[in-house]
């Protein structure tokens, strides 16, 4: 079984594995087990509720706080698969007594909705087993005037935030980047709206670098330069440095390419950065990972995929001490998500796949990946919904697997939330982001991210406040890019 891999990494055969009641040794890696990619037989995923909520309900609050209405009314609605759906009415009112305060009360409907002390609200439904479930409203929303059109908007395919937070970059279908700087933002305040930021056309920087889709943007290290990859089969490298915003200026700044990278045949899917980002991985269509010598625009390797089955995501595995300081990839793996559902583990040193997590039928392909090297956990979002946990010791089971809704609505991206708790981030094709305990409190909803209007959420990212506080950021076919402080 080890056989073509002897060299890969020193195994500890410390730990035996007992596997379906049989004596079975599976030799044990420091970060992921030797498993067959025989097709896995998985246990039906977790149902988990769903709560939504009229995305006016913050103007409706302000509104009666400001003494604009006496009162207003709003809906909320919960659901859960092969369960009645249940629907509230809610007035909100101003405290009788204490008219610096907002009160509601449900006037229909079978749930409750309080507030905490901080001025969130959380849900409870008894019905449906939902027990206190934040609904968190933006504390940012970001618009072009020229892509957010709501009756004709230009829906945002590709995104990332820089790790300063300075700067945010937002890819089209038309090939197109928009690169825009970010303001300051407060965090939560009780009955506050979102700050709804409209930069202005001198404030951007734009670039057209691909022919068609803009499929994946990365910020490198710096905050500085941008990595985009397109459905044209390209990769390119561009400045990210803002203009200085002027009242004289009417156009926007253009951005040229300083390096366009081709050698894909097919569009890409994913890109991963490699320390301070002189190397980057590229994952496609094609079946093939990538290593990039950025300064040379040149392919260090090329890596199939199993049965070159086409990549749908990646992301990075571990980067170990290397022993040679010159080798640029020894001890660094990184995880590719594939067309059946399955993950590969991609050794760059051994310039192979060596290992396969199992097939999970009926789950769709590998659409999103997310690993918490903290808690060794691996997140598996499927194209049609599921979202599967990992423990990268050994991945010939899931740890647990959940979805929301009945229908096939596609898990788009994810992302760990750092702390002592394993939460995720969910951006889902059916608009409706959240984020999950995975344990050990879960698998449940910890958070509802509202604002958004059921329009498919294509990319998350979470980003560190110098406070200490976490960020999430999504954007999606809505053409606007939302904020939400932890």
């Amino acid at each position: 079984m080890l056989q073509g891999v002897d060299d890969y990494i020193a195994l500890d055969i410390s730990e035996k594995w007992q596997a379906r009641g049989r004596s079975q040794e599976y030799y044990v890696l420091p970060i992921l087990a030797f498993v067959s990619p025989r097709p896995m037989v998985s246990p039906d995923p977790i149902t988990l509720p769903v709560v939504t909520i009229d995305p006016t309900y913050p103007t409706v609050i302000q509104d009666v706080f400001s003494g604009v209405v006496p009162s207003e009314t709003f809906w909320i609605s919960c659901y859960k698969a092969s369960h009645p759906s249940v629907h509230a009415k809610i007035r909100a009112e101003l405290h009788a007594k204490d008219r610096d305060r907002v009160v509601t009360s449900v006037i229909e409907g079978d749930l409750m909705l309080n507030q905490a002390d901080d001025g969130k609200y959380v849900v409870s439904c008894e019905s449906l087993g939902m027990h206190k479930t934040p609904v968190l409203p933006p504390i940012q929303e970001y618009f072009d005037l020229e892509r957010s059109n709501p009756q004709r908007p230009q829906r945002i395919t590709a995104f990332d935030v820089a790790p300063d937070s300075s700067r945010l970059a937002t890819g089209f279908l038309d090939g197109s980047i928009f690169l825009y700087p970010t303001t300051p933002a407060s965090s939560f305040l009780k009955y506050s709206l979102a700050q709804k930021t409209t930069p202005t056309i001198s404030e951007r920087a734009v670039s057209r670098p691909h022919l068609s889709t803009a499929t994946h943007l990365q910020f490198f290290p710096s905050s500085r330069v941008l990595l985009s990859s397109g459905a044209d089969f390209s990769l390119t490298v561009l400045p990210a440095d803002l203009p200085e915003p002027s009242p004289n200026v009417t156009t926007s700044t253009r951005l040229t390419p300083v390096r366009i990278l081709r050698a894909h045949t097919r569009p890409i899917t994913s890109t991963v950065m490699i320390g301070p980002g002189r190397n980057v991985l590229s994952a496609s269509l094609d079946g093939s990972l990538k290593l990039w010598d950025i300064p040379s625009s040149t392919v260090l390797a090329s890596i199939p995929s199993q049965s070159t089955q086409p990549i749908l995501s990646a992301t990075l595995a571990s980067i170990s001490p290397a022993s040679d300081p010159q080798s640029l990839v020894e001890g660094v793996t990184v995880y590719c998500g594939l067309q059946d559902g399955s993950v590969q583990l991609f050794d760059l040193r051994a310039n192979n796949s060596v290992i396969q997590t199992p097939t999970a039928r009926n789950h769709g392909g590998a659409a999103a990946l997310a690993h918490n090297t903290s808690h060794h956990f691996l997140a598996v979002g499927s194209s049609k919904g599921i979202v599967s946990i990992y423990d990268t010791r050994l991945t010939s089971t899931t740890v647990t697997s959940f979805k929301r809704g009945e229908g096939d609505s596609g898990v788009e991206d994810l992302a760990f939330l750092r702390g002592n708790k394993a939460n995720l981030v969910v951006a889902t094709s059916d608009g409706l982001p959240y984020v999950a305990n995975v344990l050990p409190d879960g698998p449940g909803v910890a958070v509802e991210l509202v604002g958004g209007d059921c329009d498919p959420v294509r990319s998350v990212c979470v980003r560190e406040t110098t406070a200490g506080a976490q960020d999430i950021w999504s954007a999606g076919d809505d053409a606007v890019v939302r904020r939400w402080r932890l």
